[in-house]
């Protein structure tokens, strides 16, 4: 039974212990995601409210150095308010906030000017600010250097940035967005820079768009027609985006494979409710669960030696596996679960909603196809490389 909170209780989160941590996650989550997630997914958003607790709670700041106003934690601390989080089938309320806590918040942090963390990190941090980022095109996403169709003409006063992006997470709600576009032409890795672009800059249109799954996220369209920017709006340095997001894209993606687990786990548990202990369908669950815990741990021993020569290969094999794995059962947990699966009138989110979620951590990070393949080259070098 979930212990209620006293009122004016403050909900911050414990660093002490990696228990009381994950104590005080699941104590944030039950009072201020869980009670409202059924109104967020009708809604088709969250509000900026859910930012501003989040950020005085200082989920944003997870990864982010002490000496810059974060907690210093790792990346296991970020898996495990992420899976507070999915308790619930909560995965578009969980993408929302782990686009700054995995992304935006360490990519400021790591690289950012002292100037552009004034101006972005520390109201990103209480939840003053809401950032997205903004990768994908219509064209595609997966393979961002051969993608990426955006440009920022270099000018001697700054840059002019054209080019449209798309799904992209947070963007209806953004004050502020990290910009991927090609600064030299051609295909080359090289050529690509991040940009710092805030959303009410003359040129920056969003438009808002209805998803399949994710119905709590807010998700958009962002076009931009000749958006100046200063010099000081490149995040790094030009030319350098795909190395500073190489660094971050195996957190990302373990992230990802976490969320898809916990996803899997809600559907599983609540499937064993459902059918009860004599059914029998009881043994095929137990498989699942043994799988599901085979998959977490696999998650979490990478995420404790993240930082190592092996994180793109660790982090591709455990991203594309989760997501696969979290489809196939959320998928037979609705068939056991018979007509009821497919109710959409829950007082909270139900396995409907899983249904339609779990199929998005088949693209984010990249495609499993597309992350796969990768994997399977670098498989491919280190036994050559070996013999």
């Amino acid at each position: 039974m979930r212990r209620a909170t006293p009122p004016g209780t403050a909900r911050m989160l414990d660093p002490s212990s990696p228990a009381a941590f994950r104590e005080s996650a699941r104590v944030l989550v039950d009072a201020e995601i869980t009670p409202h997630l059924a109104h967020w997914e009708r809604q088709g958003t969250v509000p900026r409210s859910l930012f501003e607790t989040m950020g005085r709670a200082g989920v944003f700041g997870i990864g982010v150095p002490v000496d810059q106003g974060g907690l210093g934690l790792d990346l296991a601390h970020g898996i495990a308010f992420g899976r507070a989080v999915m308790r619930e089938s909560a995965a578009g309320v969980c993408t929302s906030l782990l686009v700054l806590t995995h992304l935006v918040a360490p990519l400021l942090a790591r690289h950012g000017t002292p100037g552009q963390r004034d101006r972005w990190l520390r109201p990103i941090l209480v939840g003053e600010t809401v950032a997205s980022v903004a990768l994908t095109e219509p064209a595609g996403g997966s393979d961002l250097v051969r993608s990426v169709a955006a440009t920022a003409r270099s000018e001697p006063d700054g840059w002019v940035l054209r080019g449209e992006k798309t799904f992209i997470t947070n963007a209806p709600l953004a004050d502020v967005l990290v910009v991927l576009a090609r600064t030299t032409p051609g295909t080359s890795a090289l050529g690509l820079t991040l940009f710092l672009v805030p959303a009410d800059l003359p040129g920056v249109v969003v438009t808002q768009l209805t998803t399949a799954g994710l119905h709590a996220s807010p998700t958009g369209r962002v076009s931009f027609e000749d958006c100046r920017l200063p010099r000081e709006a490149v995040l790094g340095r030009p030319g350098l985006a795909m190395a500073l997001l190489a660094r971050i894209l195996p957190e990302e993606r373990l992230a990802i494979a976490a969320g898809a687990l916990a996803c899997a786990r809600w559907a599983l548990e609540r499937t064993v409710r459902l059918v009860g202990p004599t059914d029998p369908a009881m043994p095929e669950l137990a498989w699942w669960e043994a799988e599901l815990e085979a998959a977490e741990s696999y998650v979490d021993a990478t995420a404790e030696r993240i930082g190592g020569a092996d994180d793109q290969l660790d982090a591709a094999l455990a991203k594309t596996a989760s997501a696969r794995l979290a489809q196939r059962v959320v998928q037979e947990c609705a068939r056991l679960s018979g007509p009821c699966a497919f109710r959409d009138d829950e007082s909270v989110p139900g396995m409907l909603t899983a249904l339609r979620d779990v199929r998005v951590f088949s693209v984010y990070g990249g495609s499993c196809e597309t992350v796969r393949d990768t994997a399977a080259a670098e498989i491919l070098r280190g036994v050559r490389t070996t013999a």
